[in-house]
C-alpha cells in the first residue's frame, strides 16, 4: 500500500494520466526541440533559411545564435506541450469511457478512437493555444551571438521583438486584444481535429494486426505509434504550414483577413503548392523520436504511478439497486 501511494496510486486515475501525460509530452518535446525550431523557420519562409536546407539551416542557427539558439522557443512550447499532452490523453481516455457509458451498444474498434482521438485533440489545443503562439513567435525571431534582442532583419524596424514568454503574451494583447492571442487557431482546429483522430484510428487500426502476446511490448507500440503518426501528419501538414504562417504574420497582406482555406489557396498561389509541405521531411524525423520518446517515458510513468493499461482499466457502469439508489458499481473492460 505504501508503494503504491508513493507511486501515486492514491491519486484518482485521471490525475495519474495527466501527470504521465505532461511528463512524456515535455520530454520528449525538449528532445526534438532543434528539428521544431529549423521546421518553424522554413514553414514561415524566413528569408535567411530559404533553400538552406537540413543542414544549412542549422549551420545558421549555430552560426548566430549559438548552441542555444536550438532551443529558443523551446520554453515556451514546453510549457504548452505539458499541460497539451496531459490534457490530450486524458481527454482521450475520458471521452472515450464516456462515449461507452453513454451508448453501451457502440462498437469499441478504431473508430471509437478516431471519434474520441479528435474531440480530445481539439479540447487540448483551445485550451493551450495561447502558448502555441507565443512559442511561434519566439521561434520565427532570430538573435545574433552574444546580442540582446538583436533581429537578425534589423533592416525591417516593423519586425517584433519579444523579450521572453511573458513579454510576448503582453504585447500580443495590448496590441490585439484577447483575440490576437488565439489567432491561427481555426486552422490548428480543422487540422487537430482529423490528425489527432487519425492517429489514434491508425494506431488501434494497426495495433490489431500485432500478435495479441506482443501488443504490450514496447517495440510494437513504438512502431505502430510511429508510423500512424507519419499518416495522420502528412494528410494535414498543409493546415499546420497555414497555421504557422497565420501566427508568424499577423500583419501581412498574404494571409491577413484571408480564413484558413483563403489563406491556403494564398500560399499555394504566392509560394507554390510546395511550401504547403515545407518541412515536412524534418518532421518525419521529429516525429519518429518524439513519438519513440514519448510512448517510453508516457509507460515509464504509468508504471511508478500505477496506471493501468488502456486494455485493462475498467470502466465503471452504475447499477441501480431495485429501490433506485445507486448499489455498488460494476466494472466492465
Amino acid at each position: 500500500m505504501e508503494a503504491a501511494e508513493r507511486g501515486g496510486g492514491a491519486l484518482p486515475l485521471a490525475v495519474r494520466e495527466l501527470i504521465a501525460g505532461g511528463v512524456a509530452g515535455g520530454v520528449a518535446k525538449s528532445a526534438v526541440a532543434p528539428l521544431e525550431r529549423v521546421k518553424i523557420l522554413l514553414q514561415t519562409r524566413r528569408a535567411e533559411f530559404r533553400g538552406s536546407g537540413l543542414v544549412g539551416s542549422f549551420r545558421t542557427i549555430y552560426q548566430t545564435e549559438g548552441p542555444l539558439g536550438f532551443y529558443r522557443g523551446n520554453g515556451a512550447s514546453v510549457a504548452r506541450i505539458v499541460p497539451y499532452a496531459a490534457l490530450h490523453y486524458m481527454a482521450y481516455e475520458e471521452y472515450r469511457r464516456w462515449i461507452i457509458l453513454g451508448f453501451p451498444n457502440v462498437e469499441q474498434g478504431p473508430v471509437l478512437d478516431l471519434v474520441a482521438g479528435s474531440i480530445a485533440g481539439g479540447t487540448a489545443v483551445v485550451s493551450t493555444y495561447p502558448l502555441d503562439l507565443v512559442r511561434t513567435k519566439l521561434a520565427y525571431q532570430l538573435q545574433v551571438k552574444g546580442a540582446v534582442n538583436v533581429s537578425l532583419r534589423e533592416s525591417k524596424p516593423s519586425e517584433q521583438v519579444y523579450k521572453g514568454i511573458l513579454d510576448c503574451v503582453k504585447t500580443i494583447y495590448r496590441q490585439n486584444g484577447l483575440k490576437g492571442l488565439y489567432r491561427g487557431m481555426a486552422p490548428s482546429l480543422y487540422g487537430i481535429f482529423p490528425y489527432s483522430g487519425l492517429k489514434f484510428y491508425f494506431y488501434e487500426k494497426m495495433k490489431t494486426h500485432v500478435p495479441e502476446e506482443h501488443r504490450k511490448d514496447i517495440i510494437p507500440k513504438l512502431a505502430c505509434g510511429s508510423v500512424a503518426g507519419l499518416l495522420g501528419q502528412t494528410i494535414t501538414y498543409p493546415l499546420d504550414v497555414v497555421r504557422r504562417q497565420m501566427q508568424a504574420f499577423s500583419s501581412s497582406n498574404l494571409v491577413k483577413g484571408k480564413g484558413t482555406f483563403g489563406s491556403l489557396v494564398m500560399i499555394a498561389k504566392h509560394q507554390g503548392w510546395k511550401q504547403l509541405f515545407s518541412g515536412l521531411s524534418i518532421n518525419y524525423l521529429k516525429v519518429v523520436p518524439s513519438v519513440a520518446i514519448g510512448f517510453t517515458v508516457y509507460d515509464s510513468m504509468k508504471d511508478w504511478l500505477n496506471v493501468p493499461s488502456r486494455e485493462q482499466a475498467a470502466v465503471v457502469v452504475p447499477v441501480l439497486s431495485e429501490d433506485g439508489s445507486n448499489a455498488a458499481p460494476v466494472h466492465s473492460s
